[in-house]
Protein backbone atom coordinates (compact mmCIF):
# COMPACT_ATOMS: atom_id res chain seq x y z
CA UNK A 1 0.00 0.00 0.00
CA UNK A 2 1.46 3.45 -1.07
CA UNK A 3 1.96 5.31 1.96
CA UNK A 4 0.64 9.19 1.91
CA UNK A 5 3.15 11.42 2.47
CA UNK A 6 3.68 13.10 6.16
CA UNK A 7 0.98 15.78 6.73
CA UNK A 8 3.08 18.75 8.19
CA UNK A 9 1.46 20.82 11.09
CA UNK A 10 2.12 24.66 9.65
CA UNK A 11 0.94 27.87 10.99
CA UNK A 12 -1.17 28.07 7.59
CA UNK A 13 -4.60 29.28 8.14
CA UNK A 14 -7.59 27.65 6.44
CA UNK A 15 -8.09 30.57 4.12
CA UNK A 16 -4.70 30.39 2.64
CA UNK A 17 -5.81 26.83 1.12
CA UNK A 18 -8.47 28.52 -0.62
CA UNK A 19 -11.84 27.11 0.47
CA UNK A 20 -13.46 30.53 0.98
CA UNK A 21 -16.90 30.12 -0.76
CA UNK A 22 -16.85 26.77 -1.73
CA UNK A 23 -20.15 26.35 0.13
CA UNK A 24 -21.52 28.06 -3.03
CA UNK A 25 -20.04 25.26 -5.47
CA UNK A 26 -22.73 22.99 -7.53
CA UNK A 27 -23.58 20.05 -5.33
CA UNK A 28 -22.00 16.88 -7.05
CA UNK A 29 -23.74 13.85 -9.00
CA UNK A 30 -22.67 10.50 -7.33
CA UNK A 31 -20.17 8.44 -9.52
CA UNK A 32 -19.28 11.06 -12.15
CA UNK A 33 -15.72 11.82 -12.50
CA UNK A 34 -15.49 15.85 -10.68
CA UNK A 35 -13.15 18.57 -10.52
CA UNK A 36 -13.71 19.72 -7.15
CA UNK A 37 -11.93 17.97 -4.34
CA UNK A 38 -12.95 16.17 -1.11
CA UNK A 39 -13.26 19.55 1.03
CA UNK A 40 -15.07 21.10 -1.94
CA UNK A 41 -17.27 18.54 -2.22
CA UNK A 42 -18.57 18.16 1.57
CA UNK A 43 -19.17 22.30 1.17
CA UNK A 44 -20.96 21.46 -1.52
CA UNK A 45 -23.04 19.16 -0.66
CA UNK A 46 -23.32 20.85 3.46
CA UNK A 47 -25.70 22.95 1.54
CA UNK A 48 -28.02 20.48 2.75
CA UNK A 49 -26.27 20.93 6.23
CA UNK A 50 -25.19 16.75 6.13
CA UNK A 51 -21.60 17.54 7.21
CA UNK A 52 -21.30 20.98 9.18
CA UNK A 53 -19.50 18.84 11.89
CA UNK A 54 -17.42 16.85 9.73
CA UNK A 55 -16.30 19.80 8.62
CA UNK A 56 -16.00 22.05 11.55
CA UNK A 57 -14.07 18.71 13.34
CA UNK A 58 -11.33 18.97 9.83
CA UNK A 59 -10.66 22.71 10.55
CA UNK A 60 -10.40 22.90 14.37
CA UNK A 61 -7.95 25.67 15.29
CA UNK A 62 -5.19 22.78 17.06
CA UNK A 63 -4.51 21.04 13.51
CA UNK A 64 -3.64 24.42 11.92
CA UNK A 65 -4.83 23.53 8.78
CA UNK A 66 -2.89 20.00 8.29
CA UNK A 67 -6.10 18.15 8.12
CA UNK A 68 -7.78 19.95 5.27
CA UNK A 69 -4.48 20.37 4.00
CA UNK A 70 -4.33 16.28 3.67
CA UNK A 71 -8.08 16.36 2.40
CA UNK A 72 -7.27 18.82 -0.61
CA UNK A 73 -4.13 17.79 -1.43
CA UNK A 74 -3.03 15.87 -4.75
CA UNK A 75 -2.47 12.10 -2.90
CA UNK A 76 -5.53 10.16 -4.42
CA UNK A 77 -7.93 9.20 -1.00
CA UNK A 78 -11.32 7.54 -0.01
CA UNK A 79 -12.95 9.41 2.78
CA UNK A 80 -16.36 7.64 4.98
CA UNK A 81 -17.93 10.84 5.67
CA UNK A 82 -19.86 10.54 8.55
CA UNK A 83 -23.15 12.84 8.53
CA UNK A 84 -24.01 15.57 11.20
CA UNK A 85 -26.49 13.11 12.66
CA UNK A 86 -23.78 10.47 13.55
CA UNK A 87 -21.27 13.25 15.25
CA UNK A 88 -24.52 14.06 16.95
CA UNK A 89 -24.18 10.78 18.29
CA UNK A 90 -20.92 10.91 18.60
CA UNK A 91 -20.75 14.04 20.68
CA UNK A 92 -24.20 13.21 23.04
CA UNK A 93 -25.40 16.16 21.36
CA UNK A 94 -29.35 17.09 20.58
CA UNK A 95 -30.70 17.15 17.34
CA UNK A 96 -31.19 21.37 17.46
CA UNK A 97 -35.48 21.84 16.27
CA UNK A 98 -36.20 23.50 13.04
CA UNK A 99 -34.79 27.13 12.84
CA UNK A 100 -32.58 26.55 16.45
CA UNK A 101 -28.83 26.76 15.91
CA UNK A 102 -26.31 24.28 17.73
CA UNK A 103 -26.26 24.26 21.36
CA UNK A 104 -22.64 25.23 22.03
CA UNK A 105 -23.22 28.34 19.57
CA UNK A 106 -20.01 26.43 17.61
CA UNK A 107 -20.45 24.07 14.36
CA UNK A 108 -17.72 21.37 16.15
CA UNK A 109 -17.15 21.52 19.90
CA UNK A 110 -12.78 21.30 19.47
CA UNK A 111 -12.48 22.11 23.08
CA UNK A 112 -14.64 19.22 23.87
CA UNK A 113 -12.36 16.56 22.31
CA UNK A 114 -8.12 16.43 22.88
CA UNK A 115 -6.30 16.89 19.75
CA UNK A 116 -4.57 13.58 19.51
CA UNK A 117 -7.61 11.97 19.55
CA UNK A 118 -9.92 13.28 17.34
CA UNK A 119 -7.17 13.03 14.61
CA UNK A 120 -6.94 9.90 15.08
CA UNK A 121 -10.69 9.81 14.97
CA UNK A 122 -10.71 11.77 11.47
CA UNK A 123 -7.49 9.29 10.49
CA UNK A 124 -10.15 6.35 10.91
CA UNK A 125 -12.29 8.10 8.50
CA UNK A 126 -9.65 7.62 5.66
CA UNK A 127 -8.08 5.46 3.44
CA UNK A 128 -5.30 5.28 0.61
CA UNK A 129 -6.37 5.52 -2.73
CA UNK A 130 -9.25 6.25 -4.90
CA UNK A 131 -11.55 2.84 -3.64
CA UNK A 132 -15.13 3.09 -4.81
CA UNK A 133 -17.42 0.26 -3.32
CA UNK A 134 -16.49 -2.41 -6.05
CA UNK A 135 -13.16 -2.07 -4.67
CA UNK A 136 -14.43 -1.21 -0.45
CA UNK A 137 -16.97 -4.24 -0.48
CA UNK A 138 -16.59 -7.91 -1.61
CA UNK A 139 -19.54 -9.78 -2.80
CA UNK A 140 -19.05 -12.35 -0.65
CA UNK A 141 -16.63 -12.37 2.20
CA UNK A 142 -15.97 -9.87 4.52
CA UNK A 143 -12.45 -7.45 4.06
CA UNK A 144 -10.21 -5.77 6.15
CA UNK A 145 -9.10 -2.04 5.10
CA UNK A 146 -6.28 -0.13 6.46
CA UNK A 147 -6.97 3.01 7.67
CA UNK A 148 -4.40 6.10 7.67
CA UNK A 149 -4.08 5.76 10.97
CA UNK A 150 -2.81 2.16 10.47
CA UNK A 151 -5.75 0.49 12.27
CA UNK A 152 -8.30 -1.25 10.52
CA UNK A 153 -12.25 -1.12 9.34
CA UNK A 154 -14.22 -4.61 8.31
CA UNK A 155 -16.40 -4.10 5.23
CA UNK A 156 -19.22 -6.77 5.35
CA UNK A 157 -21.15 -7.85 1.99
CA UNK A 158 -24.15 -6.18 3.19
CA UNK A 159 -22.59 -2.88 2.68
CA UNK A 160 -22.10 -2.24 6.10
CA UNK A 161 -18.33 -1.66 8.25
CA UNK A 162 -17.63 -2.73 11.49
CA UNK A 163 -14.97 -0.39 13.88
CA UNK A 164 -12.59 -1.22 16.44
CA UNK A 165 -15.31 -0.61 18.51
CA UNK A 166 -17.47 -3.28 17.61
CA UNK A 167 -20.09 -0.75 15.82
CA UNK A 168 -21.93 -1.84 12.87
CA UNK A 169 -22.21 1.36 10.51
CA UNK A 170 -24.22 1.49 7.73
CA UNK A 171 -24.90 3.74 4.67
CA UNK A 172 -27.85 5.98 4.80
CA UNK A 173 -28.45 5.95 1.22
CA UNK A 174 -27.09 4.36 -2.08
CA UNK A 175 -26.94 7.82 -3.30
CA UNK A 176 -24.40 8.97 -1.49
CA UNK A 177 -21.94 6.32 -2.38
CA UNK A 178 -18.56 6.63 -5.35
CA UNK A 179 -19.18 10.29 -4.80
CA UNK A 180 -16.42 11.08 -7.08
CA UNK A 181 -13.97 13.72 -6.45
CA UNK A 182 -11.01 15.37 -7.97
CA UNK A 183 -8.63 13.84 -5.44
CA UNK A 184 -10.08 10.84 -4.25
CA UNK A 185 -13.62 9.43 -3.57
CA UNK A 186 -16.30 9.75 -1.03
CA UNK A 187 -18.46 7.35 0.56
CA UNK A 188 -21.30 8.74 3.29
CA UNK A 189 -22.07 6.75 6.58
CA UNK A 190 -24.21 7.07 9.12
CA UNK A 191 -22.01 6.47 12.39
CA UNK A 192 -18.72 7.61 13.41
CA UNK A 193 -15.99 5.18 12.93
CA UNK A 194 -14.09 4.38 16.44
CA UNK A 195 -10.75 3.11 16.68
CA UNK A 196 -11.15 2.80 20.11
CA UNK A 197 -13.91 1.16 22.85
CA UNK A 198 -15.97 3.82 24.38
Amino acid sequence: MKKIKAVTFTAAGIAALGLAGVSSAKSPVPGKPGDQNIVEIASAVNATGEFDYLLGAATCDYFEGAVVKLLTGEDKLTLFAPTDAAFRDFLGVEQPGEGESEPSGEIFPCAAVPPAVLFDVLAYHITDGRRFSNSVFNKNNSKMIEMLNGQYVISNPNLTLNDNAGQTIGIPSLDFVNINASNGVIHVIDTVLLPFSP
